[in-house]
């Protein structure tokens, strides 16, 4: 499915910033001190509160969660959002306004994971703390069919890894997924990673970030890039991408490789879109199309369940 519309003058604006601030994802890793600046400026970033929302940390078992529940009704499903940065960067604090985006869609609670790092903690550690969070929600009584799991980036790759890890030990998944701009391929053998026009991320440095978070461990692992997992078995998925992303490939594979493992997927490609457009702009027309398609979905594949305590 491609959304007929043309960008918007809030799009254009939005890369005109990225570019003028330099904010292109680099090439290489920047050096320990600079890395640990970097690390430690986002762990002191403040929560910034949101009118209607309560935001709260919690622990799944050892790993943080950042809850952004709406005041205005007891929400009775729950998305679980894992953030994107490329397994180096971001918090679900950097996150909020996209989890307070996907909240009001959804009238869920949205429960940010803030998963282990590359590169003080590589390959498999951010899989792990997704299971970690996942199997905590269903003891504190979250009814697995009134869960999504949703992500960007490399969270929208978590996404898929976590689901086929679950999956592989017997777990009951969740009802659907969504993934915008899954990074699904670390060995970055599409052809779009050298091609695309994005201003966010390029080939070198999606090899950079994968080398970090592989930290030596086969690119083509299937719980470290989910387009070489066998998909079978995992719920309805709903893959958005934009046509500028370098990872525009590694959605449009990924989808191929859903729908002969005989998952239901919904692909919606955004024209002229760049990266990250919902993290980046989370109030242009692109994110508020992106997010309402999103709030379908999960509408149309949830079950009214009780979220449980926590």
């Amino acid at each position: 499915m491609v959304v007929q519309t043309v960008t918007s003058a809030e799009h254009e604006q939005m890369v005109a910033r990225i570019v003028a601030g330099g904010l292109r994802t680099p090439q290489e890793l920047p050096s320990a001190e600079t890395f640990r600046a970097m690390r430690d400026a986002e762990e002191s970033s403040p929560l910034t509160p949101v009118d209607g929302f309560a935001l709260a940390m919690t622990e799944a078992d050892g790993v943080p969660l950042l809850c952004a529940t709406p005041e205005d009704h007891v929400p009775v499903r729950t998305v679980v959002y894992f953030h994107g940065g490329g397994y180096l960067w971001m918090t679900p604090h950097t996150y909020v306004p996209v989890l307070v985006a996907v909240s009001r869609v959804t009238g869920a609670r949205a429960v940010g994971v803030h998963y282990r790092r590359a590169p003080e903690h590589p390959f498999p550690a951010a899989v792990e703390d997704a299971v970690t969070a996942y199997r905590w929600l269903l003891r504190q009584g979250t009814a697995p069919d009134s869960i999504a799991f949703v992500g960007d980036s490399a969270g929208g790759g978590l996404v898929l890894a976590a689901l086929v890890a679950l999956r592989d030990q017997g777990v009951e998944l969740p009802a659907a997924a969504v993934c915008f701009s899954p990074w699904t391929d670390l060995a970055v053998s599409g052809p779009s990673a050298e091609t695309a026009d994005d201003p966010v991320v390029s080939g070198n440095a999606l090899r950079m970030m994968a080398r970090a978070y592989l930290a030596g461990s086969d690119p083509r692992s299937p719980l470290a890039s989910p387009l070489y997992a066998d998909l079978t078995g995992l719920p309805p998925l709903q893959i958005q991408v934009g046509s500028r992303e370098s990872l525009l490939d590694d959605a449009r594979r990924l989808a191929d490789r859903g729908r002969q493992a005989g998952v239901a997927v919904t692909y919606i490609e955004h024209p002229g879109v760049i990266h990250m457009w919902i993290v980046f702009g989370p109030e242009i027309p692109e994110s508020e199309a992106a997010f309402s398609l999103l709030g379908g979905f999960v509408a149309a594949h949830l079950r009214a369940g009780g979220p449980g305590p926590g």
